[in-house]
């Protein structure tokens, strides 16, 4: 008989995945046939994991009781103690509906249970009928009970008004609540409900439609401190008070839709389904998942799509229902442009733009091997940096603790001789006490952290304020991927008001400012860092299946070979890798910080017997975790190698010389600073996406409706006559240059209209930067192309250091996208520059041309002006604290 409990309701949110609901409901016999085994426990060291989040809830029902007046909440205890909880567990409430029929109830229920009424909808019915489901039970973390008129809204606005409102509470360790805690919040509401009307209590007792999220803390007294300091106001009723600043409200509105939805559609159509035939699809939010491994088997034996990196589901399907189900027959499929994918690409511009791409993955999973994406080039990386510094950094994603930082160096000193090795360094930083999720010991390691790689900027920066600007030299960071940021910017935020990192975080922060901090606009332009997974995706196919983790990666890209010629393989014991995870497995930290230890060395004597393999101790763990943490180092640098290696021309991005020192203070006030910030931050996005844009393959670019392609001369009397009724009826373009384009039919959806001047005309096939001085492409000096331009009856000295997309920049006058074939009329922005770009070979009319449009700054220098007019008093000048 089928088992939906909460875990599985929640889970199925988290995963959306149809196979991982159908699992956790068959039946011993379903599981047994398949060969279907959880994962759970093949991780030495979860219980603890799970022991963490039920301690951290225990704590939060025990500072509810302690904080509240005596007899007023109503729960139940174990009579044993949990060596793991280090305390008595809560049990549940059997009898909450009971409890409720008291005259005065409690102010809250501490995980009092309930049965699930068949009535929430129509669904859960059917499914108790037709595929005799176990009756549901639900047991929230907490019912508050509170006198009716607080002003939320309750579910089914009851008229009259009850005499008291519940609030659904849930604890969870997490400080960032997700979907799935907040549809279980919307569950618990929309059951509880059900319930009261079932038991006649309805009239009563409302159900608040805005439950609440208890979230995770630093701070294990958090709550206990913040009731103390309301107390000491005066107020009435502080724990109220208190609450009311801790939880996080969770809109029912929103998440109904999707807790019935679940019911009423996605229960009823998986249980009509055999576990292997639920649509399933293997991708990084599989990470956790108990059946994983058994996925990941699975699409390798059927060359599933869902091996495709970065195909998602709904794409996989659309490509299936045109009778494509492989990787293999994809690629053929797109290779020999199909009827069938002829049909799924007309149905998905994204399939459309992303066809190379796909094609290129599947013949790298096909052939073993690397495989270029012809056309694309990247922005992301430098081609070369005088100073790279590598980071690492691995976090418990409950608590979000950081429990080890790497941070590696390779420096080309300036004035270094041709071949010269690099100054090199590497450094690993372990939290290896953390006590009641106490944040202390990490804020220690941070300072030696961030003490290290400033210390490395800042030898950079006080270099080159002794060269002259042709010797400077460049600094650059790389992270493998953008969780690792993300953790980075969390872990600032955390600490950065501290006395002992303020003083020191100055520079990091504008490297990497948290969310409350508004980006340094200069350092943001000039890209400090680079996630190097992006630039794997971005030029490559690899043969990874499901996505591309670090050390796949490492061991794939034109690996070291030793003098055997046997490749060189990164890799970690068991133990220190999960399976589509680039982190160290967070169960090794709270191992090391609880002293309690589940891992064990793997023995070959015994491979299927566990229980003989050796125990680490306390001191080899804290290696291992070292280890792990340099491994993900030495991994990430040979990436970078590698691709600078194999792929220079690619990476366009340029490195202006480091430099550490903030910006001028201008003297306005904070505000209008901020604003000027904003728009220059505004700016700069758009200039990056533009240029990043431009770098992708012709096909691409249109497919994105970005540019328009397959220009060519028109020539007719229909083009005459709509150039003679140009000149005819605007008397800018009397006199001026006209040139008419017929284009490519499938470039007529093009975000680009009539009117449009920031375009450039440039040839399909060339390949060149827009954003490049165009003499660069001649191979000129300044003198050189002073002349050339003055021979040419060009003689301003503005145009020699022009770029190119400025000298083949045009204006759409008319475009005629729905004539047969489309054309438009273009006005070269300066007639002379672009002559001669086409006298120079600059730019072909007789080939292929690609119409793309360019990005110009037109407001943040007004807008700074304007508000350096309007003035006000600044703030006081900070003085930055120089290192010693």
């Amino acid at each position: 008989m089928p088992k939906l409990d909460k875990g599985t309701l929640a889970l199925t949110f988290k995963f959306d995945c149809d196979r991982f609901l159908r699992f956790r409901l068959a039946s011993d016999a379903e599981t047994a046939s398949l060969g279907i085994e959880s994962d759970t426990y093949k991780r030495p060291g979860i219980e603890l994991i799970k022991a963490a989040g039920r301690r951290w809830e225990a704590d939060k029902y025990q500072d509810l009781i302690a904080t509240s007046p005596p007899d007023t909440i109503e729960y139940v205890e174990q009579t044993d103690v949990d060596d793991l909880l280090g305390r008595r567990p809560f049990d549940r409430v059997e009898n909450l509906l009971s409890i409720l029929e008291r005259e005065t109830p409690p102010t809250a229920i501490v995980e009092g249970e309930y049965e699930v009424p068949s009535s929430i909808t129509s669904g859960l019915q059917q499914a108790y009928d037709t595929y005799r489901l176990e009756p549901v039970r639900a047991r929230p973390d907490i019912i508050w009970i509170r006198s009716y008129g607080t002003g939320a809204p309750l579910i089914g606005d009851p008229d009259p008004a009850p005499e008291y409102e519940i609030h659904v509470i849930d604890v969870k360790m997490a400080a960032e609540p997700s979907l799935r805690h907040f549809t279980e919040v919307t569950y618990y509401a929309l059951s509880l409900a059900a319930a009261l009307v079932e038991r006649g209590l309805s009239g009563r007792y409302g159900v608040s439609a805005e439950g609440f999220i208890w979230p995770g803390s630093h701070d294990a007294n958090a709550f206990r401190n913040l009731v103390r300091d309301i107390q000491a106001k005066g107020e009435s009723d502080p724990v109220t008070l208190a609450l009311l600043k801790t939880l996080v409200p969770v809109p029912y509105e929103v998440y109904q839709v999707h807790v019935k939805q679940f019911f009423e559609e996605r229960l009823l159509r998986v249980l009509g389904q055999a576990p292997g035939d639920s649509p399933w699809h293997v991708g990084p939010k599989c990470q956790l998942c108990d059946y994983v491994r058994y996925c990941r088997q699975d699409a390798e034996n059927c060359d599933h799509l869902s091996r495709l990196p970065w195909l998602n589901q709904g794409q996989a399907e659309l490509i299936r229902q045109n009778g494509i189900v492989t990787t293999n027959a994809l690629r053929n499929a797109i290779v020999n442009n199909s009827p069938q994918w002829q049909a799924a690409e007309s149905s998905s511009h994204q399939l459309r733009a992303d066809a190379s791409i796909l094609s290129v993955r599947a013949e790298a999973l096909a052939t073993g091997q690397p495989v270029p994406i012809e056309g694309r080039r990247c922005a992301l990386m430098p081609a070369w940096s005088d100073q790279n510094i590598f980071i690492t950094i691995h976090f418990d994603p409950g608590s979000g603790i950081t429990f080890a930082i790497g941070a590696a160096r390779v420096y080309f000193r300036a004035g270094r001789t041709q071949g010269d090795p690099p100054q090199t360094e590497e450094h690993v930083f372990v939290v290896d006490r953390v006590d009641s999720m106490n944040p202390d010991t990490e804020r220690a390691r941070l300072v030696e952290f961030i003490t290290l790689v400033s210390g490395w900027l800042e030898d950079v920066s006080t270099t080159n304020e002794g060269l002259p600007a042709g010797q400077r030299v460049s600094s650059h960071i790389f992270f493998w991927d953008m969780l690792e940021v993300r953790q980075l910017r969390r872990v600032f935020e955390r600490h950065m008001n501290h006395p002992e990192v303020v003083n020191l975080i100055e520079l990091l922060i504008r490297l990497f400012p948290p969310e409350q901090v508004l980006p340094d606009p200069d350092l943001f332009k000039s890209q400090p860092g680079t996630i190097v997974k992006d630039v794997v995706r971005l030029l490559l196919g690899l043969p990874i299946p499901h996505d591309y983790s670090l050390f796949e990666t490492a061991n794939t890209l034109f690996p070291v070979r030793n003098e055997n010629g046997d490749p060189y393989e990164f890799r970690l014991p068991f133990g220190f890798r999960t399976p589509m995870s680039d982190q160290i497995p967070f169960e090794r930290a709270y191992e090391l910080w609880q002293d309690t230890i589940f891992l064990r060395h793997f023995d070959s004597r015994f491979p299927g017997n566990p229980s003989r393999w050796r125990r680490y101790t306390r001191d080899e763990l804290y290696e291992g975790i070292k280890h792990a943490t340099s491994t993900h180092l030495r991994a990430l640098q040979h990436v970078v190698r590698r691709l600078r290696e194999q792929y220079r021309d690619r990476l366009i991005l340029r490195k202006a010389p480091f430099r550490a020192a903030p910006p001028a203070q201008t003297r306005i006030p904070e505000r209008a600073r901020s604003l000027i910030a904003f728009e220059k931050l505004n700016v700069a996005c758009q200039e990056i996406e533009n240029r990043q844009r431009r770098l992708l393959p012709v096909e691409e670019r249109e497919a994105h409706f970005f540019s328009i392609r397959g220009l060519s001369p028109a020539i007719g009397a229909e083009v005459e006559a709509c150039i003679d009724e140009i000149r005819a009826t605007d008397a800018r373009f009397v006199s001026a240059e006209l040139r008419a384009f017929a284009f490519a039919p499938t470039s007529r959806d093009a975000r680009i209209n009539d009117g449009d001047f920031l375009l450039a005309l440039s040839n399909e096939d060339d390949g060149i930067e827009l954003d490049v001085p165009w003499r660069n492409y001649l191979g000129l000096s300044f003198p050189d192309a002073q002349t050339l331009l003055a021979t040419a009856g060009l003689p301003d000295n503005w145009m020699v250091n022009i770029s190119l997309g400025r000298m083949l920049q045009v204006e759409v006058v008319r475009l005629e996208a729905m004539r047969e074939p489309p054309y438009l009329v273009l006005r070269p922005g300066h007639s002379g520059l672009f002559g001669f770009a086409i006298n120079q070979g600059l730019l072909n009319l007789q080939r292929p041309l690609v119409l793309d449009p360019l990005f110009h700054d037109f407001s943040s220098e007004r807008v700074a002006q304007a508000l350096q007019a309007v003035g006000g008093n600044p703030p006081p000048m900070r003085r930055r604290r120089r290192r010693d």
